[in-house]
């Protein structure tokens, strides 16, 4: 369902990139990936990078390797060692969860740098589910990856929260946007893939704004394929858009937010509210 594109068809995905490490993070990635993909009919891609940045710190005599104990000095090939071992691991724990829900995946080893790599392979991919945070070999590392997806992504992004399935109730934002109208056709379909509802935020000062706003999309519904499968609700939004999405999302983790980049003003914002919730967050370009 589409305001600017009544007879629009549903949004399809056909492949969900999870880029993939040994990080909670990244398995709650996986999880929802594969909660999508059994819903929509899609196909998973997992991906590991063997990290080069990593291999080239090798060549220096100061890089070391902390334990808790001791530390020692990282050797190029016993981390190339510990890539195969942990790829190894990463791909028999995809093929369990992908065969349990019975889910078409496939699963590439790459070497390169982390970020261009994945970049790289958005491309071809129709969504990339990222985890917040990573684990490299040398230990947890801050959402930089969440950061350039965000900044210099193309395709969709889906940063899962804190609970690893989604809710079945949806939320977005729609302010007459053509963006925004997308990411409402997403959030509708997704919350009818999940047997849910959709609850749309519509920023608008005025009572006026706000009901031309709500009626657009509610006269779009009604002309709409399968429009008796929609359950919509609407909240009108006064003041500041971010305070006022953090205030709904925050007694429920697991909902998630289809959210425009658009609607933020920038990627500033957008990571800033990434930071405040533990909701999943789906970026729509």
């Amino acid at each position: 369902m589409n305001p600017e594109k009544k007879n629009a068809k549903r949004i399809i995905l056909k492949r969900i990139l999870v880029p993939l490490d040994e990080s909670e993070y990244s398995r709650a990635a996986l999880e929802t990936a594969v909660q999508l993909a059994s819903a929509l009919g899609a196909e998973i891609s997992g991906l590991y990078v063997e990290d080069t940045d990593l291999l080239e710190l090798c060549r220096f005599p100061f890089a070391r390797e902390i334990g808790v104990y001791r530390s020692k000095r990282l050797e190029r090939s016993e981390l190339e060692r510990d890539f195969r071992i942990q790829a190894e691991r990463i791909r028999q724990t995809m093929a369990i969860i992908a065969k349990h829900a019975d889910i078409p995946w496939n699963f590439k080893v790459r070497r390169g740098r982390v970020i261009s790599e994945i970049l790289d392979q958005t491309a071809s991919a129709d969504l990339t589910v990222i985890g917040r945070l990573g684990r490299s070999l040398l230990g947890t590392s801050a959402g930089s990856t969440v950061r350039h997806l965000i900044e210099e992504g193309k395709a969709m992004t889906l940063i899962p929260g804190r609970g690893a399935r989604l809710t079945a109730s949806v939320l977005t934002v729609y302010d007459g946007s053509a963006l925004s109208a997308r990411a409402l056709g997403i959030a509708v379909d997704l919350a009818r893939a999940l047997y849910g509802q959709t609850e749309i935020l519509i920023p608008a000062e005025e009572e006026n704004k706000y009901k031309e706003l709500r009626d657009r999309v509610i006269s779009a519904a009604e002309e709409a394929p399968g429009a008796g499968g929609m359950r919509l609700g609407f909240r009108q939004i006064r003041g500041n858009l971010q305070n006022a999405i953090t205030t709904v999302l925050q007694p429920e983790y697991r909902r998630p937010l289809v959210l425009p980049q658009d609607a933020m003003g920038d990627s500033r914002a957008i990571l800033k509210l990434i930071n405040r919730v533990h909701n999943p967050i789906l970026l729509v370009r």
